[in-house]
């Protein structure tokens, strides 16, 4: 049987890249992802593999795998370089839906009791109602 070196496979795979971002692409724009995974029987799926991973303490595990300072490093090499791009081609997305909820929260603030010397009284008064409105606002409350 003849096979490939491992540097013949890796060359190949290298070469791949000319073409796989328009595979990829082409395949995407193919897919249906929502409906299947939007169904009640993904959904138990779902629960069930959390349920599992819970159990299974997959979470914790799976930290433990990375210290500390390599996911450090990793984070500032890698991250730093895109995510200025990355809030940049989201900052549209951002306006449409965080820019409606910071207005709601503003009109409630406008509304709110002064403050007073009493910082109980401003937190009840004040801070309560401007948490409750954000949770509000983001549809968890």
């Amino acid at each position: 049987m003849v096979t490939k070196t491992k540097e013949e496979a890796r060359a190949n795979f290298e070469a791949s890249i000319t073409y796989i971002p328009d595979r990829y692409a082409a395949g995407v724009r193919k897919a249906d992802w929502a409906t299947p995974a939007g169904s009640d029987t993904a959904e138990k799926n779902y629960a069930a593999g959390v349920a599992k991973a819970v159990t299974a303490k997959s979470h914790q595990k799976g930290v433990k795998k990375v210290s500390n300072s390599e996911w450090q490093e990793k984070a500032a090499t890698l991250g730093a370089g895109v995510i200025g791009d990355r809030i940049r081609a989201a900052l549209s997305k951002w306006d449409a839906n965080w820019g409606p909820m910071y207005d709601t929260v503003r009109s409630k603030v406008a509304t709110l009791a002064p403050r007073t010397v009493d910082w109980r009284a401003n937190v009840n008064t004040r801070l309560v109602p401007i948490v409750e409105q954000w949770k509000k606002a983001a549809g968890k409350a």
